[in-house]
């Protein structure tokens, strides 16, 4: 599947028919003397948490030395696990002989299917007289999560049985809803009115994403539920639910 993402910056959108095949080869002799050279590329943030109203950006900015080659243009391409496209950066300047180029991306909810959830590629092609090319930074475009803890019942006498239960959700960027994450490790965590949080055990969420689990009252503590995350699903901790033993 392709889709295009929004062009933020000030350039050019540029459709790729395949971007693998659209890479031009390094010049071993460009006419302007020695090659120019990408310095550098990053992509910042480094990690996109989508959910599902707010849009989120990414900057993408390289490096490039000239060597007083001509550059036409300057294409990044990026790969999700099923999307292909490529797009301009527009210059911005030159410093001790090396020009900045960058451009903004906007990812807003629908734009994507789910399966486009995980770890992405990107890729710098210069075109010009020379004509380098290299591969650029991962990064990651990841769900959102929902996790809530309640811990009852409140207050508890001492010895007797505290339930804490709970919910994970994640967002789906197809229909705009949160929906239950299911099959899915989450720690239970408990600390005291002074003390650090310490895993008490591991639960795994229900087909819908609900959580329960027991757990005896012994004195006065705060409970959470922590979900570590996974390849296309971002962590989360939950609020506490604190408990007052008697």
């Amino acid at each position: 599947m392709r889709k295009s993402l929004a062009v933020l910056a000030a350039s050019s959108f540029v459709a790729a028919g395949a971007i693998a095949g659209a890479v031009p080869a390094d010049a071993a002799a460009p006419a302007c003397g020695t090659p120019a050279s990408i310095v550098s590329t990053t992509i910042s943030p480094t990690t996109v948490v989508l959910g599902i109203a707010d849009p989120k950006g990414i900057v993408i900015t390289t490096k490039l030395r000239t060597n007083g080659c001509r550059v036409d243009r300057v294409e990044l391409g990026l790969y999700g696990p099923n999307f292909i496209d490529s797009y301009d950066l527009g210059k911005v300047g030159t410093s001790n002989g090396v020009t900045t180029y960058d451009t903004g991306l906007r990812i807003t909810p629908g734009d994507l299917p789910n399966s486009e959830a995980g770890t992405w590629s990107s890729y710098v092609s210069v075109w010009g007289e020379s004509q380098p090319n290299a591969a650029g930074p991962h990064f990651r475009i990841l769900r959102t999560t929902g996790l809530t803890a309640d811990a009852s019942p409140e207050p508890v006498n001492r010895g007797t049985t505290i339930t804490v239960r709970g919910k994970l959700t994640r967002a789906n960027w197809e229909t705009k809803t949160y929906q239950g994450y299911g099959q899915r490790a989450v720690e239970l965590q408990w600390r005291s009115a002074t003390g650090t949080y310490q895993t008490v055990k591991t639960v795994t969420t229900a087909a819908n994403g609900d959580l329960r689990t027991t757990v005896k009252a012994s004195q006065d503590g705060c409970f959470r539920y922590v979900f570590k995350g996974s390849v296309t699903t971002a962590a989360k901790t939950s609020t506490a639910d604190c408990v007052d033993v008697r």
